[in-house]
């Protein structure tokens, strides 16, 4: 069963804004959804950490990374806060919204039901949700969502 995924629309469209500004045309952002997760799957995005906010990210037009000490100090905080990792989201540099092996190897949970979003083109408008990468963690490894796969398990909801 695929968890679903559910973010306030001024949320999303705040993230979005600022992974296209982040990504300046030229390089990778990231930003981490962080919010609450429930018995039934159901994960619910409330804030997001930016890693340029917390650390250098050392972004580059094909990679970023985030530190280890930056990790640790964040998950301190979302302890603090009872918050929890729900979804990574990042840009790309094309159309090509799939996880590259680095990504799937340096994930940032290793929670089953954990999401991956990939915006492609930096994170440039029209944000479309049918152009844009949607990836679950399962058991076996990372699954692409298909459209409507996407449809039935990704919600935003209207702030």
């Amino acid at each position: 069963m695929i968890s679903s995924l559910v973010v306030r629309e001024n949320l999303w469209r705040h993230v979005l804004g600022e992974l296209q500004s982040r990504s300046a045309g030229w390089r990778e952002s990231a930003g981490i959804l962080v919010g609450k997760s429930f018995p039934d799957g159901t994960r619910k995005a409330l804030d997001v950490v930016f890693h340029h906010d917390i650390a250098d990210d050392h972004a580059t037009a094909l990679s970023l990374e985030l530190p280890e000490a930056a990790k640790f100090r964040m998950y301190e905080e979302l302890s603090r806060r009872q918050l929890t990792l729900v979804s990574l989201i990042h840009t790309h540099p094309e159309e090509w919204v799939g996880l590259s092996e680095v990504d799937k190897s340096n994930r940032i949970s290793s929670t089953v039901g954990f999401w991956s979003i990939v915006v492609p083109n930096y994170g440039e408008k029209p944000w479309d949700l049918d152009q844009i990468g949607f990836h679950v963690l399962e058991p076996v490894g990372w699954r692409e969502l298909t459209i409507e796969e996407r449809a039935g398990f990704f919600r935003l909801e209207v702030s």
